[in-house]
């Protein structure tokens, strides 16, 4: 995109929502996080072209909290595209948003292109399963979406982190197929893969191609590298990825909100220059 301005992509991921009635055990309230979150990317400035939610959208799949998740994400003032994790339904992530461009599919994802980048969700989620897969279906999708003349950088988003994170317990649930999406992603590389469902950032790559997880609205999953470590959360600073999309070069930065403290000028800062 020689000539023209930077992109900004919101990456928001794994909120959790909630029925507000309901007696799921949660450590902060989870549609407040969201809500301050909208609040904070409806400010950014500059403003972003669009946002990307990386799954788990709700944190039980029910027709409640996609109710509670629609109207909080109804307020943002540019367009969603999100794809579903393992909390979510399928069928029910496609009913509450109709306006993104499903693929016509068993699976849950989409391809569109935004400020001149192609953007392509791919749905990693197993149904009734905590761990990801990437099958024939898939496969042929993808394939046919990649093999698709392009003159453009392109961002795959996907709930499961293609890569092994060293956070046992999270990674045991497994990625069926990841090795066909590595051969594929390294006969057609992508500039930049965005994921979820670690609930922490991790950076890494997958067939050479940079991949980033991104931070969660609610809590943190507990750093813990040990091979036997045990599920724990902690309650880090809530927030979203920006993806700075300038041509072919994509770089990411971590906006953490609702931290109580505002930015401050240092007094070495000549004010008048």
């Amino acid at each position: 995109m020689p000539g023209t301005a930077p992109v900004l992509f919101v990456q928001l991921t794994d909120m959790h929502v909630v029925e507000p009635e309901g007696e799921d055990e949660r450590w902060v309230d989870n549609e407040a996080r969201l809500r301050e979150a909208v609040d904070a990317i409806n400010a950014e400035s500059p403003a972003v072209a669009a946002v990307l939610a990386t799954g788990d959208l709700t944190n039980q799949g029910r027709p409640g909290e996609y109710a509670v998740l629609a109207d909080v994400l109804d307020m943002l003032r540019v367009p969603l595209l999100p794809i579903p994790g393992n909390h979510d339904v399928r069928a029910l992530v496609r009913e509450t948003f109709p306006q993104v461009p499903w693929a016509d599919a068993e699976h849950a994802s989409w391809a569109t292109v935004v400020g001149g980048v192609r953007v392509i969700g791919l749905d990693s989620t197993i149904p009734g399963e905590p761990g990801a897969e990437f099958d024939d279906a898939r496969e042929s999708w993808l394939r046919g979406r990649l093999e698709t003349p392009f003159d453009g950088p392109t961002m795959l988003a996907v709930h499961h982190p293609p890569f092994v994170t060293g956070i046992e317990w999270m990674d045991r649930a497994g990625f069926v197929g990841l090795d066909r999406l590595r051969g594929l992603l390294a006969d057609h590389p992508v500039n930049r893969v965005v994921c979820g469902h670690m609930h922490r950032p991790i950076t890494s790559t997958i067939a050479g191609i940079p991949a980033q997880v991104g931070i969660s609205t609610v809590q943190a999953v507990a750093l813990d590298l040990s091979p036997d470590s045990r599920p724990a959360v902690i309650r880090d600073p809530s927030g979203y990825l920006i993806h700075r999309v300038d041509g072919e070069d994509i770089v990411t930065h971590t906006r953490y909100i609702a931290t109580g403290h505002e930015p401050v000028v240092p007094r070495w800062v000549d004010e008048s220059a």
